[in-house]
């Protein structure tokens, strides 16, 4: 029982963390505020010493994590809040896919999760009455582009955590703080945002809440099938959603709010 209840835990830090972080990128700037993060992150994860075997996982892990939160936080400053959480998430198919190869076997309702969490994504993405400029704006692209990253990051973080959660988690940190802050650097991009007290508040928030998020996720695949863990922690973006309903006041069309209750609806059915 460890495995899932990490796995929640994972879930609750992350929906916490990304409606954080997501509300936060529109004021300060997408770059500026993960990099911020990460760097914390970075002194959360250092201090111990490294097993070779988990570099190469960990650093695939680090990638996909760059690649996701990058994207994820973009698509909340361009899209809505409730669109582009629950479509980032249906990314656990690439975990899933990875356990079936290594021999776990989904039930039947986990397959029929994954067709309905697909179906999720064409409702949730349409913008009925609207010009198709709009529709580029709803940030459907970057949720895509989140879900793969962290699809990547669920799937190689469990192979690297077998070998050392610690390191694991220091890896998948440096790579990308040492990314970002490249970036931040060709870029110019400014940093101040960071210093007032407002922001400074809420990105030491979100960053105890994201590396509380991967720490629980490494240990739950640990105790528990990947196939299942990975979806269970992929449930954060219900407590996005909720957030975002009950603090932002975010409204859907009718047709967006079936295709996001189906894309969580996937997603549970996925975990059982």
């Amino acid at each position: 029982m460890l495995g899932p209840a990490f796995a929640l835990g994972s879930s609750l830090s992350y929906g916490v963390s990304d409606f954080l972080g997501g509300s936060t990128s529109r004021r300060m700037g997408t770059l500026q505020f993960i990099f911020c993060t990460q760097l914390i992150a970075v002194v959360l994860a250092s201090g111990w010493v490294p097993p070779a075997a988990t570099i190469a996982a960990a650093v695939g892990a680090g990638i996909g994590m760059t690649v996701g939160l990058a994207a994820f936080f973009q698509a909340m400053v361009v899209g809505t809040m409730s669109v582009v959480a629950p479509i980032s998430a249906t990314g656990v198919v690439v975990p899933i896919a990875a356990g079936v190869v290594g021999g776990e076997r989904p039930i039947p309702t986990q397959v029929l999760g994954m067709i309905v969490a697909i179906v999720g994504i064409v409702l949730a993405s349409r913008s009925p009455r609207e010009h198709p400029s709009v529709r580029r704006e709803s940030g459907l692209g970057l949720a895509l582009l989140a879900a793969l990253g962290a699809g990547l990051m669920f799937w190689l973080l469990a192979p690297a955590s077998r070998h050392g959660v610690p390191w694991a988690l220091l890896i998948a940190r440096v790579i990308p703080a040492l990314i970002l802050a490249a970036t931040v650097t060709i870029r110019r991009a400014s940093l101040r945002p960071a210093l007032v007290p407002r922001n400074a508040r809420v990105i030491l928030a979100s960053a105890l809440l994201g590396f509380a998020g991967v720490t629980l996720y490494a240990f739950a695949t640990l105790h528990g099938q990947l196939v299942i863990v990975s979806v269970l922690a992929s449930l954060y973006p219900a407590v996005t959603v909720l957030l975002a309903y009950r603090l932002l006041g975010e409204r859907l069309h009718g047709v967006q709010q079936v295709g996001i209750a189906a894309t969580l609806a996937g997603i549970i059915l996925l975990s059982t």
